[in-house]
């Protein structure tokens, strides 16, 4: 079953499903925090590839300057400073662990907020170019294909362990949406 999507949280929506799925949060924060991956973008590669097809040159690349800018920006600033509340809740005895504790989850809640607007942006950028992908075929080996140009453009070694991630990724939405 394939549903085309348009800029309305498709992309969003289908993150969380395939997200919430046993391994694949393993999967994803390994190629991004291994091998120089961003979520974001590994999950619309696979969305695109079910819901629209092979991303062309331009879209990819359109999509990777949007997404570094943003993850840049916002993402990565809330991130470091959630990890970092983390570790100093877990390294010391502040008397006011629990405000901190809140504090951090409330950054938790703005960086996902921060990803959702990302996502939303990304799905915006498809908006125009889904009648020219029209021909194109859809599901698992587009997908693929998108994870492999993705890879290309951050310069990461299609490795054994890259290799895997993406297998069980595209297995796991290959079993959601069939």
């Amino acid at each position: 079953m394939v549903i085309m999507g348009t800029a309305n949280g498709d992309l969003w929506e289908f993150s969380l499903k395939l997200y919430s799925e046993p391994g694949v949060a393993a999967s994803c924060l390994s190629l991004q925090n291994q091998h120089g991956f961003d979520v974001n973008l590994v999950l619309f590669c696979i969305w695109y590839g079910f819901r629209h097809g092979e991303l062309t040159e331009d879209l990819l690349e359109t999509a990777l300057e949007t997404s570094d800018s943003w993850r840049k920006t916002v993402v990565q600033p809330l991130r470091h400073l959630r990890t970092r509340l983390k570790r100093a809740l877990m390294e010391s005895a502040y008397s006011s662990s629990s405000e901190i504790s809140a504090l951090k989850e409330r950054i938790e809640n703005a960086e996902l907020d921060a990803e959702r607007i990302q996502q939303h942006e990304l799905e915006k950028l498809i908006v125009p170019s889904i009648k020219k992908n029209t021909a194109n075929v859809l599901g698992e080996r587009s997908a693929r294909r998108n994870l492999d140009k993705l890879a290309a453009s951050v310069g990461s070694r299609h490795d054994n362990a890259v290799s895997g991630h993406i297998d069980s990724l595209v297995k796991v939405n290959r079993r959601l949406v069939g």
